[in-house]
This record gives structure tokens, sequence and C-alpha cells, in this order.
């Protein structure tokens, strides 16, 4: 967190132990007496030993498997309109937002800081231990969509996601820990209320972003995404009928554990421009 006075932006995330999310620590000029907001996250990390020189992070695999997928979307022929490097959210920075929240910097707050944040955490790790059973908690990533595009056309889509089924057993266990994390983050004042239910997915494509900056935000085509041949190596077996298939598109990304919970800081990037963890826990015994 940042030392100035104010108030700075804060993540938590859920993670796995092999090459995983970091917190951001915003910069100096972000440090600004008005309330900036951060996010509560989920990532599926990796295992990568801490202290040796490597980070942790997100799966190697996962990243490596993300990555030739959104390179092969960028090399399609013929070219996805408005698909560019730009808008591609970095492998390193795949992540699962549950919610957002604001933290105070200064020393005289006692109501929203990063060690009440911190206490929060280490009261969870026992709850969510009892509520996993023993078992490690995963995430299988077999569904893909977009948000609400411009007027319904998904030719005009701005950001697309992958996430589990909500119907699938590893989809509703990681929406049960997400939401008792929310929660106790909510019950503790920390945690701001968008007035929404909870979505679990993984931004990969964010219209956002894109640079150059215009006076108004670019669309990409996910029509043209769905049927570029890329698809045709993550596309899963999908067995309704031409008529029931309306939402998200079945995929095959895998199936990562999700080892640690993060309380992260936004803002900035890490040395792989990876989110970096102000407070963690981890998921298993």
């Amino acid at each position: 967190m940042n030392a100035a006075g104010g108030v700075d932006e804060a993540e938590v995330e859920v993670e796995d132990a092999v090459g995983g999310v970091a917190a951001v620590h915003p910069s100096p000029a972000q440090a600004t007496t008005r309330p900036h907001p951060g996010r509560l996250q989920t990532t599926p990390r990796a295992r990568t030993p801490r202290g040796r020189g490597s980070l942790t992070g997100q799966h190697a695999a996962l990243r490596e498997r993300m990555g030739a997928f959104t390179d092969a979307l960028l090399g399609a022929t013929p070219a996805i309109p408005g698909l560019d490097s730009t808008v591609v959210v970095p492998p390193r920075r795949l992540h699962f937002t549950l919610g957002v929240m604001s933290l105070d910097t200064q020393p005289e707050s006692e109501q929203r800081t990063l060690e009440k944040a911190r206490a929060v955490l280490q009261v969870l790790r026992p709850r969510v231990l009892e509520a996993l059973g023993g078992r490690r908690l995963s995430v299988r990533l077999d569904r893909m969509d977009v948000m609400r595009p411009e007027r319904g056309d998904a030719e005009r889509a701005h950001v697309m996601w992958v996430g589990p089924a909500q119907e699938g057993g590893s989809g509703r266990r990681l929406k049960r820990v997400a939401e008792m994390i929310a929660g106790a983050f909510k019950d503790a004042g920390l945690l701001i209320d968008e007035g929404r239910p909870l979505k679990l997915h993984c931004t990969v494509v964010n219209t956002v972003y894109r640079r150059p900056r215009g006076r108004e935000r670019t669309p990409f085509s996910y029509t043209s995404v769905l049927a570029s041949e890329v698809m045709k190596d993550v596309r899963a077996v999908d067995t309704r009928t031409e008529g029931e298939r309306r939402g998200p598109v079945h995929v095959d990304f895998g199936e990562w554990e999700v080892d640690e919970l993060q309380v992260c800081a936004m803002g900035s990037s890490g040395p792989e421009g990876e989110y970096v963890a102000a407070a963690c826990c981890l998921l298993h015994d």
C-alpha cells in the first residue's frame, strides 16, 4: 500500500500457488484523497517455490494455453475485426473478480485498512477449509461468452471472458467459497455493494484497454471469433440441440487448482506485469 495519505485501491484474490496473480501497488501519483475502487478476485495460480528468484503466479501451463489461444486469434486469417493486442488481457493478469473495496492509507483510520483486510483474511481461512471438507478448490474453464454487446449484436462486443459452468461441480464450489469470502469482507464494512449478483468470469478481451484511445470505444466481432479456425482447438463437445445453443460456448481450457487467497492492491504491476499480493493465506493444510 502507498504510504502517502488518501485511499488506495485493493483487491482480494483466491489463487493457487504455481505461477499466479500478484497484487498491484499504486504509484505515489495514485494516492489521493479520493477513494479508488478495488477488486475482490480469484485466480488460478501455480506452485513455484517462493524466494528462489522465480515468481509465484498462475499455472505456467495455463498462461501458455491462454497465450497461445489469444495469439492465434490475433493472427487469424481473415483478421478478426476490432481485435488487436492492446485489448487482449495478458495471461499473467488473468483473474476472477469477486468484488470491490477501498482501503484507507491514513494512519489515523481504523475503519478500512489493509490490516483489517488481513485480519478478515486470516479469520476466513478455517471457514474456507471447513467448507472444502479437505478437498482442494479447483476451477474448470469450460465456458466462453461476451458481456452485453452493443444493441445485443455480437459483431459489437467489448468484453470476452472464460469461466466455469455455473451448473458444474467445480463452478458451484468456487462460487460458494467466493460468496463466503465476499460476504465476510462485506460484513467487515470493507466491500462495496455493487448491487448485482456475483458472476465468476475471467476477462480475456476488454476494449477499454484499447490504445490509442478514441473518443468512443471500438468493439470487436465476437461472431468472427466463433467462426475462426482457432476455435476448433478449444471447443468442447456440446450435447445441446441447435435450438438450445444460446449463451456461453462450451470450451476446454482445462481444470486448475486454486490454492491461495490473497489481498491485492491495484494500480501498478510486478516485474512480469503480474498482480502483487499484499497479504495471502493458503487454502489447504
